[in-house]
């Protein structure tokens, strides 16, 4: 669950899997408990557990029978013993609480053995029936970076000097997903937008230095924090170089004004922030009965 691609997939797959339950319930069949899964309770993870289950709560019920809702259950699986590792304490304690709240089942110190056709195999070898199985438990390197005759460090990624500058490679510059950036205190940056936003940057005037004969410069990353949406009014924030911990609706309206922000102008950010208001005010969604797979 990483590109518009991939969203756009979901959407597809979700609509067709309600719609097949839909047809069974309107037939008289009873539905059995179905199972929704997402691996990975990072800032992904989380927004789309959340998102899925008050999808389920606010919004298929006014698509489809009653039993459709019912029948399905969103889990959230993650080798560690918290959501959103990174972020601290009280703020994790808020969002573990917020999704329970909101009907999600956490399965924490769990791993995932195996992603299968009909759904997944735990670390504890039980097994979960799943017509959904969505991936947020971390990124790989594109394929292309094997290729490169270049060595790999975790993930698949280059492991760069604190430059940005592939090691033995002169002149080559691995950025963003591509690369295991440093972070000064002997662990690399995580693999944020922000994190490859400001390294093309740099990059850019390390090559500029180096054209003009002058010292690169060592990447240093600009920490403005880091947040999660939840759900309606729900959303977790570190902000700021001091990490001022935000939760709530304060936090929701951040996460809304920082994300709209960095759309590319102002068609597509008021188009978002109407599209918004239209999906957290209301369980009025246009294209969730029209979308691709209910066309099929």
């Amino acid at each position: 669950m990483y590109s518009v691609a991939d969203a756009t997939s979901l959407g597809s797959a979700l609509i067709a899997e309600f719609d097949r339950a839909d047809a069974r319930a309107a037939s008289g069949d009873s539905l059995e408990p179905a199972d929704i899964v997402v691996v990975g309770a990072g800032p992904t993870g989380v927004e789309m557990a959340g998102a899925l289950a008050e999808t389920l709560q606010n919004v298929v019920p006014h698509y489809y029978s009653p039993e459709v809702r019912d029948a399905y259950t969103v889990n959230l699986v993650d080798l560690g013993p918290t959501v959103l590792g990174p972020f601290t304490e009280p703020l994790q304690n808020y969002t573990h609480d917020r999704l329970e709240k909101l009907g999600v089942r956490l399965h924490l110190k769990t791993g995932v053995k195996e992603v299968r056709g009909d759904g997944v195999t735990l670390s504890d070898d039980s097994q979960m029936a799943a017509p959904l199985v969505i991936w947020a438990g971390g990124l790989h390197a594109h394929p292309v970076i094997g290729s490169a005759r270049v060595a790999t460090g975790r993930g698949g990624r280059i492991d760069v000097n604190d430059d940005l500058t592939v090691p033995d490679a002169p002149g080559v510059y691995a950025l963003g997903d591509a690369a295991n950036i440093p972070d000064g205190a002997g662990a690399s940056l995580p693999q944020l937008g922000a994190v490859a936003m400001q390294s093309g940057a740099w990059a850019a005037k390390n090559i500029a230095a180096d054209l003009d004969g002058k010292a690169r410069t060592p990447f240093h990353y600009h920490d403005r924090g880091f947040m999660a949406m939840i759900g309606r009014m729900a959303a977790v924030a570190e902000v700021g170089a001091g990490h001022t911990q935000l939760h709530g609706p304060l936090a929701f309206g951040a996460w809304l004004a920082v994300h709209d922000e960095l759309l590319p102008s102002a068609r597509p950010r008021y188009d978002a922030l109407k599209h918004w208001l239209r999906d957290y005010l209301t369980a009025d969604r246009p294209e969730f009965i029209v979308g691709e797979a209910t066309r099929q």
